[in-house]
């Protein structure tokens, strides 16, 4: 059986991607080939993974007046010829798309040859793209419960966002070895992006400094991306906490590991890591893209999980008090981990491998 799976833009759209893959490839009699954006950031992520790449031409539908509105439908037109080409070659059973506009255009060809297209959404809010592919997919898989209802009846499967398995598996001494962290210490681990995130990564850094004046006994992991990490590693030279600066984290499952409580923004796929591993969290979410990232937040903190604080609450010291409450209370942190553990869905990529199989049968 040959499964395209498609999808990028975002490590939302293609670490899915990636986990139901390596499911899908547990059967030697399964080829996978997964089909991102020539010349995107997708094409690293999945030849790290071991996986068969190819691209092909693609741009989003710009919201405004542009030049963009131009190349759009020749970017549209040149996927759509690549497409072709692509599935006239490997002929697959199935397409399973996890987002992003790349996938337009794959599933569309898809369709037009007879082969059955499945869809996750790991959004609570579908996007255009999910909305747009809805309409052509046989299944549709999503990410949170309440997501089913954007949907048509019938074809939706609540599965939860499928992770990778280094990121369920690893244990907390081999997290802790890797960061060079004591375990008697409650680990922060603070992410602004894997971009950075400049707003992100001051208020992180300002409170790293306040806690290093208390008696929390804490130590920290900041990711800052690559324009802020120099200033930060400079204001935090002379920090009395053991805080491991990282520009970026590419064993991201052993920061997880290590970690006892996480601070980030709420992407879906770092919502689904965060519960996969039973980890409370506070929320910031990136206040723009149609608000899909508070969306996701406030679910976890409605089951009890996390904490939600806007960027503008930032501004009056919101995150180093809501840490003083939860450091000072170590029973609140182990109830909301509970909680989490169980919001998660640890067998989303067998479930949906499970419904691929019925639709390449």
């Amino acid at each position: 059986m040959r499964v395209v799976v498609t999808g990028g833009g975002t490590g939302g759209h293609v670490f899915p991607g990636i986990a139901v893959a390596q499911e899908l490839l547990k059967d030697p009699a399964v080829q996978v080939l997964f089909v991102g954006k020539k010349g995107g950031v997708e094409l690293r992520w999945v030849t790290e993974a071991g996986l068969q790449f190819q691209g092909v031409r693609a741009s989003g539908f710009p919201r405004g007046l542009s030049l963009r509105l131009f190349t759009f439908w020749f970017d549209l037109v040149g996927g759509l010829l690549d497409a072709g080409k692509l599935l006239k070659e490997f002929k697959p059973s199935v397409v399973f798309a996890t987002g992003g506009y790349v996938s337009v255009p794959v599933c569309f060809v898809a369709v037009m040859r007879g082969v059955p297209v499945a869809l996750l959404e790991p959004n609570v809010v579908p996007g255009l793209a999910a909305r747009l592919l809805g309409m052509f997919s046989k299944k549709i898989f999503v990410g949170f419960e309440g997501t089913a209802k954007s949907f048509s009846k019938g074809r939706t499967l609540w599965t939860g966002i499928p992770v990778r398995e280094e990121i369920k598996t690893t244990n907390k001494e081999q997290g802790l070895k890797a960061f060079g962290l004591k375990p008697e210490a409650i680990t922060l681990l603070m992410m602004g992006g894997s971009q950075g995130a400049h707003v992100l990564n001051q208020y992180m850094t300002d409170s790293i400094e306040q806690l290093g004046q208390g008696s929390h006994p804490v130590q920290v992991i900041l990711m800052t991306g690559w324009t802020d990490y120099q200033s930060i590693v400079d204001r935090l030279e002379k920090c009395p906490l053991k805080v491991v600066l990282r520009p970026f984290i590419g064993n991201i499952h052993e920061a997880y590991a290590a970690a006892d409580l996480v601070i980030a923004r709420s992407g879906a796929m770092t919502c689904a890591e965060i519960l996969s591993r039973g980890l409370p969290a506070i929320f910031i979410p990136y206040p723009h893209a149609s608000g899909h990232q508070e969306k996701n937040a406030r679910v976890l903190e409605a089951g009890g999980s996390a904490l939600v604080i806007t960027e503008k609450q930032l501004e009056s010291e919101a995150l180093i008090q809501e840490l003083d409450k939860l450091l000072a209370e170590p029973s609140a942190l182990k109830a909301m981990g509970e909680k989490a553990g169980k919001l998660g869905r640890l067998d989303a990529a067998q479930l949906i491998v499970k419904e691929l199989l019925k639709l390449a049968a």
